[in-house]
Order: C-alpha cells, then structure tokens, then sequence
C-alpha cells in the first residue's frame, strides 16, 4: 500500500486506493490524506450533515460540506 504525509496529522500514512471526489479536489485528498483522517472525516460529515440537516445533493450544502472538508483536512495550508 502506498504511503504518504497527511496533511492533517503530520504522520506518515496509508494512502487512500482512488480518489474518493471527482476532479482537482479528489485528487488533492487522495495526495494529501492518510486513510484514517479521512475516516474521521467521513465520521465528522455525518454529524454536520444531521446537525444542520443538510441534503449533500442541494449545492449550496455540498459547497458548505467541501469547505468544511477541506478546513477539517487542512488541505488550504
């Protein structure tokens, strides 16, 4: 399995096997994100997603969710 630096915790990681979005941003966390911060991510979607009863479809909540994302996985720095 490849291995990286996760721009989150500084660690050297498993990376993950496919871009988990399409396009420029899916490539930047499949570059950047070990496989357990993006699991705790997926876990810290969730909980925003039901507290702010958010429909990930509804693009305004997409674009709210991909900034949350990228603050939680400190893609941005």
């Amino acid at each position: 399995m490849a291995q990286l630096t996760c721009s989150r915790c500084g660690a050297e990681g498993e990376a993950l096997e496919s871009a988990p979005l399409p396009g420029e941003i899916g490539e930047k966390v499949l570059a950047q994100t070990c496989r357990n911060c993006w699991k705790e991510w997926l876990g810290n979607q969730v909980k925003l997603i039901n507290e702010y009863r958010m429909s990930p479809v509804n693009p305004e909540h997409f674009n709210f969710l991909l900034k949350e994302m990228r603050t939680f996985l400190k893609l941005d720095g």
